[in-house]
C-alpha cells in the first residue's frame, strides 16, 4: 500500500460568501475500498413500496429549470461558476493521476454527473479535453479522440444543452452525448469512463429518509422541510441517507471506471466538527429557501 496514489480530501471554506464546499479526487485503486469504509457505518435498511415510488419521482421531477429565461439555471449559476474557475487547478492535479498505459490509448472518455443544462459543465469539459491533450503532448504521444457523456436526470433540459453544444461559432473538441439516469445507479458498461467529474450535485439526496416523514417516529421533522434546527435523530436519519447514497454513487462508478481513471467532486459541505442539523451559511441559501417556500404554500392551502 505504501506505493499507493493518495485520496485527496480538501475543505473549501472559502468559494463564496453563503457556501462551503468538500472537494474529492478520487484515483480509481481507492473508490472501492472507499466505499467498502462508507458500507460499513451506514445503516443498511429495508426500502418499502413507498420509498422506492418516491425516489422514482424525485429522478422525474428534480432538476434545474430549463431554457435561457431570466428564472434558468443557465442565467443564475454564476456562483458556481466562479467556484469552477476556483478550483480548476485541482481538476487538472487530480487529471494528472490518470495512470496512462505505454501505448497511450487513442480514445479517452470523461463523463459530468449532475450536469444540468448551462455553460458550467461545458466549461468543465472544455478543461479536461484541453489538459489531457496538453498532457498527451508533452509526453510526446498524439492527442486521442475524446468521448464527453453528459449525465443528469430525465427531467433535465438536454435540448438546451445540445444547442449550446452544437450552436454559435464555439468549435467543439470532443464526441458529445447525453445519458439520463442517477448518479446513484449505473449509468455507464463496466470499465469504460476515464474519468469522473461532478460538481455541486452529489450532495443532493436520492429521496427524503422516509422515517422523517412519518408522524410519530422520533425522527419526523414535524412543520419543516430541511435539516437544519431539527433534532439530533433527525439529523441522523439524514445522516444515514447521504452515507447511504455516497456508498451507491462510489459503488457504481467503481465498477465503470477504467482502471488508472480517476474522479472530481464537488458538493457542498459543514465543518466535521458540526452535527449534520447545523448547516451553516448553507441554511441561508436553502433552508430558508425551502422552508419559506413550503410555508407559503401551507398558508395558501389553508386560506
Amino acid at each position: 500500500m505504501a506505493s499507493s496514489s493518495p485520496i485527496y480530501l480538501t475543505h473549501i471554506s472559502t468559494l463564496s460568501s453563503c457556501t462551503s464546499a468538500v472537494l474529492l479526487a478520487l484515483p480509481c485503486a481507492h473508490v472501492e475500498l472507499l466505499v467498502a469504509t462508507i458500507i460499513m457505518v451506514a445503516a443498511v435498511t429495508e426500502v418499502d413500496a413507498v420509498h422506492v415510488a418516491q425516489q422514482e419521482a424525485v429522478k422525474n421531477v428534480f432538476c434545474m429549470e430549463g431554457g435561457q429565461g431570466e428564472t434558468s439555471y443557465m442565467n443564475n449559476s454564476q456562483v458556481q461558476s466562479r467556484n469552477l474557475e476556483m478550483v480548476v487547478h485541482v481538476l487538472k492535479e487530480t487529471l494528472d493521476t490518470i495512470r496512462l498505459p505505454r501505448r497511450p490509448e487513442k480514445l479517452l472518455t470523461a463523463a459530468d454527473l449532475g450536469c444540468s443544462c448551462g455553460q458550467n459543465t461545458l466549461f468543465v469539459a472544455d478543461a479536461i479535453v484541453q489538459h489531457m491533450t496538453d498532457l498527451y503532448t508533452s509526453r510526446g504521444h498524439t492527442p486521442p479522440e475524446f468521448c464527453f457523456y453528459f449525465s443528469d436526470l430525465p427531467s433535465n433540459d438536454f435540448n438546451t444543452l445540445f444547442h449550446l453544444l452544437s450552436g454559435g461559432r464555439r468549435r467543439r473538441r470532443y464526441f458529445a452525448a447525453g445519458v439520463p439516469g442517477s448518479f446513484h445507479d449505473r449509468l455507464f458498461p463496466a470499465r469504460s469512463i476515464n474519468a469522473f467529474t461532478s460538481t455541486f450535485s452529489v450532495h443532493w439526496l436520492s429521496q427524503v429518509p422516509g422515517e422523517v416523514m412519518e408522524r410519530g417516529s422520533p425522527e419526523y421533522n414535524r412543520g419543516k422541510v430541511f435539516v437544519h434546527g431539527a433534532t439530533a435523530a433527525t439529523g441522523a436519519a439524514y445522516r444515514r441517507q447521504f452515507q447511504s447514497d455516497l456508498a451507491r454513487v462510489l459503488r457504481c462508478r467503481a465498477a465503470e471506471m477504467k482502471r488508472g481513471g480517476a474522479m472530481f467532486l464537488v458538493c457542498l459541505g459543514r465543518p466535521s466538527s458540526t452535527a449534520p442539523t447545523d448547516q451553516g451559511s448553507v441554511r441561508f441559501l436553502f433552508g430558508a429557501m425551502f422552508q419559506d417556500s413550503w410555508h407559503d404554500l401551507v398558508r395558501e392551502v389553508r386560506g
